[in-house]
């Protein structure tokens, strides 16, 4: 083939044909440059400036490009915009004979990208799906930390769907054709076993799984292009041990995110005290994945007890680890190859304080205190060997020098002689010259690219003389910079000293970090460790701040709950001012049917106890001053009210979806919490799928289940179906409604819909005309009331209606209270 365009061009040419699905970032100098379709794309995506660069064809090729210092955030926006990105570095050192050898050196990918962020209390997952005759087979691992899961999941899409929204997968790797929106799909067919690796596999036994994290673990090998020593041993994860939520649950109990994708007001903004990355990662898996082992979770609130009735030491437990780094994701870091000096520093200044941590756990001087204490290995080796080598303020790059303290290597410490006898040279040198030229304002100086040079301002060149043997070497705005034999001679003793101090330098680092890399996973061990006290301090701490108690569990499906609060709402409103509720559920009254008006607290009722009950099965003590709960394996719920209209499904629609799912899968040991299923449709049709619901669900299922409704008719549904009745109370006065938010035994005699209206102000018109329609449709006159014409109303001058809404502020009317209103009116209409 005739050689078109350069031969650095044919060599991008080359590497671009190899990785054509990838935007290829070439490396050349202090710039990574894209060409050709890349460039034109990356201008577009990145808003870079397009412009041409000479590449031996008459044609100048596209091209655009980004430093080299601060490409990191570059690319993290072309991944997010759905691209993958071949990282091309030199290879050879430049100058020698021919052209500088390149070569991909990392390919980036949505779950590949290693995130350089930390103390980010969440973790970032890729993910190697596999499709079987019976199940899903889903492997995932964070790159960053080296925490390897997989999990067997049943062959059913919503619950597979379910899994990888909670992980916040981005990047599903498979290796036959399947797709799902919204992910960054990559097909990789290498799932041979690698022996290298085999120690991370000990725990596995399912051929499949060692398939999928065969697969998985290949193509983060591929895409990284090196050694991946910190992956740490595959856990299997069973779906049996942990309640199972879907999606939609999580998000109306706002576990991790608020209706508004934000976290203030979630489970974990209340949850989380605690001090350290690992610790608030860990956490989060907890929420999202609360357990059904009663052992285990009542040797997590053991465990929580002890650090409440030790004030003292926890406070002090809680200060040590406060200045304690991430070290999971430093860890990962040394096996990377991206370390720096810095961050080695910070390693140690968090081991060096482990010993202490150890000390505190001990002297609360119980089993599970003690089996956490002497998890925390020693590693002063590895402190002391980066104390003895680095110094205290390392520079963040580590190819310039800077790192390494004196008296650690004595070579180069004899280098560092000849450099700082060299500046005392030049200082001398300077002084002489002077004194010899008569130049008062002559001065040495250096840069880069010329090296060491006298500078004499145009103002004094006429008193050089040719015996001075200066040499010109560079001329700029007011000087002129020369050069003698002798400055040139010591020029290269000093510039040779100091590159060796660099390579010196560079070169005791990396075997710092290899030293380092071999304990890589005790570091994890005991950030592992660290991570679950983290965990325990924050929940004694928010329990011994909220006044939770510690929750009893029994066998006999009795719910009994007794001033229960709604944990993240007290905290919002200020605990003084929030109206706690009993709950009392047995086998025998299995469904609480809760009537009442809209804003009277019952959706907020039925939130607490589902919160309630994840925090009892995390391990956390609960908000109330009583609590008896059975151990739940599923919670369904059906809460508010939205349309899906990207997918064409009306609010009805996704209601009867969200309730199919209950109905189907919930087992007499699930928690249902539904909310007035049926009002999306017709009144006679919604109240007879609502009573068919809960029928079914009382001979069926017979789980504990919490269903409100404004179908005041199923209050009378038979004493044989379970069910027990409650209301959300209020109270008139002067016509104006007052919310009690206290939930009381029996049925609601009233809607209070009217009432809602009047402190949404709707016209007067309206609330007079609605409750003439009200006491018509109260005696079954509705022909009459269709019928008859209305004439228009005069309306009396500061009425009682009018009395009323004068003592309302109307800047305290949310859009929600109108639309409850709105919302009460149609039903009546």
């Amino acid at each position: 083939m005739k050689q078109k365009y350069s031969p650095m061009m044919m060599q991008y040419l080359e590497i671009k044909e190899q990785n054509q699905d990838a935007i290829v970032m070439f490396r050349l100098g202090d710039f990574y440059e894209m060409f050709f379709d890349d460039a034109i794309v990356v201008s577009k995506a990145l808003d870079l400036a397009l412009t041409g660069k000479n590449a031996g064809v008459k044609e100048r090729v596209p091209m655009c490009g980004v430093p080299f210092h601060s490409v990191s955030g570059y690319i993290q926006k072309l991944i997010d915009l759905g691209h993958k990105v071949a990282i091309v570095e030199q290879l050879s050192e430049p100058g020698k004979k021919g052209i500088v050898k390149r070569g991909v050196v990392q390919i980036i990918t949505p779950g590949t990208i290693m995130d350089t962020s930390l103390n980010e209390k969440r973790n970032h997952y890729i993910g190697a799906l596999g499709i079987f005759d019976f199940n899903y087979t889903l492997a995932y691992c964070d790159i960053s930390t080296g925490e390897f899961y997989v999990v067997n999941i049943d062959k059913k899409e919503h619950i597979l769907k379910n899994y990888i929204d909670s992980l916040g997968l981005k990047e599903i790797v498979v290796s036959e054709d399947w797709s799902m929106d919204g992910l960054f799909i990559s097909h990789f067919e290498d799932d041979h076993f690698n022996d290298q690796y085999k120690k991370i596999f000990e725990s596995l036994s399912d051929l499949k799984q060692i398939k999928m994290c065969s697969l998985l673990l290949n193509y983060m090998l591929d895409t990284q292009k090196r050694e991946l020593e910190h992956l740490q041993k595959i856990q299997e994860v069973k779906t049996e041990d942990y309640i199972y939520m879907d999606s939609y649950t999580k998000k109306s109990l706002e576990l991790i995110k608020n209706l508004n994708n934000e976290s203030y007001g979630t489970l974990q903004w209340l949850l989380d005290d605690t001090k350290s990355a690992m610790g608030g990662r860990l956490l989060r898996q907890w929420i999202e994945r609360p357990l059904v082992n009663q052992e285990k979770i009542e040797k997590r609130m053991d465990i929580i007890e002890v650090f409440i009735d030790n004030f003292i030491e926890r406070e002090t437990i809680k200060d040590i680890i406060n200045d304690i780094y991430d070290l999971e994701k430093l860890a990962g870091r040394i096996a990377f190859g991206n370390v720096n000096a810095r961050d080695l520093k910070w390693i140690a200044s968090s081991l060096n304080v482990v010993p202490e941590l150890k000390h505190q756990l001990l002297s609360l001087n119980t089993s599970y205190t003690d089996e956490l204490a002497h998890q925390l290995v020693d590693l002063s080796h590895l402190t002391k060997a980066i104390d003895d080598a680095i110094v205290d303020n390392p520079p963040l790059t580590v190819k310039e020098g800077g790192l390494i303290k004196s008296g650690y290597n004595q070579e180069l410490d004899e280098l560092r002689y000849i450099r700082e006898n060299g500046k005392q040279w030049l200082s001398e040198f300077e002084a002489k010259e002077r004194e010899r030229t008569g130049i008062k304002g002559l001065k040495i100086g250096y840069n880069r690219v010329f090296g060491y040079y006298i500078e004499v301002t145009k103002s004094y060149l006429p008193m050089i003389k040719d015996e001075f043997e200066y040499t010109r070497k560079q001329s700029i705005s007011n000087a002129e910079r020369f050069v003698t034999p002798e400055l040139k001679e010591m020029e290269a003793k000093i510039l040779s000293a100091n590159d060796k101090i660099v390579a010196l330098e560079y070169e005791i680092f990396v075997q710092l970090r290899e030293y380092m890399k071999k304990d890589v996973h005790l570091i994890q061990d005991v950030a592992g460790v660290i991570a679950q006290i983290d965990v325990y301090q924050s929940l004694a701490s928010k329990a011994s701040q909220n006044s939770y108690v510690r929750p009893v569990f029994n066998l006999e499906h009795r719910l009994h709950i007794v001033n229960g609060r709604h944990s993240v709402i007290e905290q919002v409103i200020s605990r003084q001012n929030y109206v706690p509720n009993d709950i009392d559920m047995s086998q025998e009254q299995s469904i609480l049917l809760i009537t009442g008006p809209n804003m009277g607290g019952k959706s907020t009722y039925m939130r607490q106890i589902a919160l309630s009950v994840i925090m009892a099965q995390i391990g956390s003590f609960v908000p109330a001053d009583e609590a008896h709960m059975p151990i739940f394996d599923q919670i369904f719920t059906r809460i508010g009210a939205s349309d899906d209209l990207i997918s064409g499904q009306s609010t009805f629609m996704v209601e009867m979806l969200e309730a199919n799912n209950a109905l189907r899968y919930a087992t007499k040991d699930s928690l249902i919490i539904f909310d007035e299923i049926g009002r999306g449709t017709a009144t006679f049709d919604g109240m007879a799928i609502a009573q068919s619901i809960i029928e079914y669900i009382a001979s069926s299922i017979q789980c504990i289940t919490l269903f409100s409704t404004h179908y005041h008719e199923l209050t009378m549904m038979d004493d044989s179906f379970h069910i027990q009745n409650v209301h959300a109370s209020a109270s008139i006065e002067d016509d104006h409604i007052v919310f009690l938010y206290k939930i009381k035994p029996g049925r609601s005699h009233r809607s209070y819909g009217i009432n809602v209206a009047q402190l949404a102000k709707l016209p007067d018109e309206v609330i007079q005309r609605s409750q003439v329609i009200l006491e018509s449709l109260e005696n079954n006159n509705i022909e009459k009331v269709i019928s008859e014409k209305q004439e228009p109303q005069t309306i009396v001058k500061e009425s009682v209606v009018e009395k009323a809404l004068s003592r309302i502020d109307p800047m305290t009317l949310s859009p929600i209270e109108a639309l409850s209103t709105l919302i009460e009116l149609k039903k009546l209409l």
